[in-house]
């Protein structure tokens, strides 16, 4: 099984309050998917919730019919160990792969298992690096 994969990322752009955030959480929930790991930033006067979901397709038409405005990325999704430093050591193996990271996050999963999301400028080479390291393991 590959260490990485890309993955869409769905980004939601919302008003500034924590209802908006449990308004976009509760429509994921409502059409029975599963949030792997997401990311909330202020950007001006908006929050942007940025969402790896199970289904990227589903979320997105989900969360436009309820109203909302949604852009889909392309972002590289891999497992690691729920340990300290595993996402930043990742991270570092990319970086010194020549691999242009724009922003990262990560999810626990449960157990000794997380995700790290990164958005690079070349998902490819990033999926060809993250093969050969050793912190990296399968994404769920």
């Amino acid at each position: 099984m590959a260490k990485a994969r890309k993955e869409v990322e769905i980004a939601v752009r919302v008003g500034n309050g924590p209802a908006d955030v449990q308004d976009v959480l509760s429509v994921l929930v409502a059409g029975g998917l599963n949030v792997l790991a997401y990311c909330i930033y202020t950007e001006r006067d908006d929050l942007v919730i940025l969402l790896v979901t199970d289904d990227a397709l589903i979320a997105k038409d989900a969360l436009q019919s309820a109203g909302f405005s949604c852009k889909a990325n392309s972002v590289v999704l891999v497992g690691a160990a729920h340990e300290l430093g595993s996402a930043a050591i990742i991270g570092a193996h990319l970086g010194l792969s020549g691999v242009e990271i724009l922003y990262s996050y990560a999810s626990w999963l449960g157990g000794d298992h997380s995700i790290a999301v990164f958005k690079t400028t070349d998902d490819e080479r990033a999926i060809q690096a993250l093969e050969i390291c050793p912190q990296a393991r399968a994404a769920a």
